[in-house]
């Protein structure tokens, strides 16, 4: 048994599945990286087309407009690969619906019980002070998650729309859809990014930390009985 409270990092680790789902979410780690390495060079490529056309009001080298809409292709195609990797392993969830989330709650709770039995015998307080820390946390990443997708949606229309920059210069049309594309297209995956990979660990968490305080609670009343 543990004497001491581990941190939130382990916590979550010991709260990961079995080694298999993990060796199979590696391609769509892989994926998802590869579209936020092409998203950086995609958003500088968009800005520079905003650049030349408002700040330098002069037509853009031909290679640029052309490398933007290359670099925004791929992250298309990499964000949609992601997402296809990510089917693929529910592929046994439209197969065998209920076979497959037995496995998936049996694999939970097997996870979350071993980590109950190192967390039973610590102190309720100090668990319940680690679960209002982490559902902090959970409320502090959705928080961000939903502003970051809501300003990145919102912000670029309101400046076109407040500037009139689509009236004022005509041929501007198709590089500013390119660009709002990349904007929301960014907006989208950050905030899911964070809702999936830290705002949902963090909740489970806070959920096991209940329910190791109440077992905690329930041995103190034992041994005072």
């Amino acid at each position: 048994m543990y004497s001491r409270l581990p941190t939130t990092y382990e916590l979550i680790e010991a709260l990961q599945t079995a080694p298999a789902a993990n060796a199979e979410s590696r391609v769509a780690k892989g994926l998802w990286t590869g579209f936020v390495l092409a998203l950086l060079p995609t958003l500088a490529g968009g800005g520079a087309l905003l650049w030349w056309h408002r700040v330098l009001a002069q037509t853009p080298p031909t290679w640029l407009p052309q490398a933007f809409h290359v670099l925004l292709a791929v992250s298309g195609v990499l964000y949609v690969a992601a997402w296809f990797a990510r089917l693929l392993r529910g592929r046994a969830a439209l197969q065998h619906p209920l076979r497959w989330l037995s496995h998936r709650l049996d694999a939970e709770s097997e996870a979350e019980n071993a980590l109950l039995l190192r967390l039973g015998r610590i102190p309720a307080l100090q668990l319940r002070a680690r679960q209002r820390r982490v559902a902090l946390q959970a409320r502090l990443w959705e928080g961000c998650a939903r502003t970051m997708a809501l300003v990145l949606a919102i912000g670029p229309a309101a400046v076109i729309l407040a500037d009139g920059l689509a009236v004022m210069a005509p041929g501007s049309g198709p590089a500013l859809v390119a660009i709002y594309g990349a904007v929301l297209v960014a907006g989208c995956a950050l905030a899911l990014f964070a809702q999936l990979q830290c705002s949902s660990p963090l909740r489970r968490l806070a959920h096991v930390l209940g329910e190791a305080a109440e077992i905690s609670e329930a041995l103190g009343r034992q041994r005072q009985t």
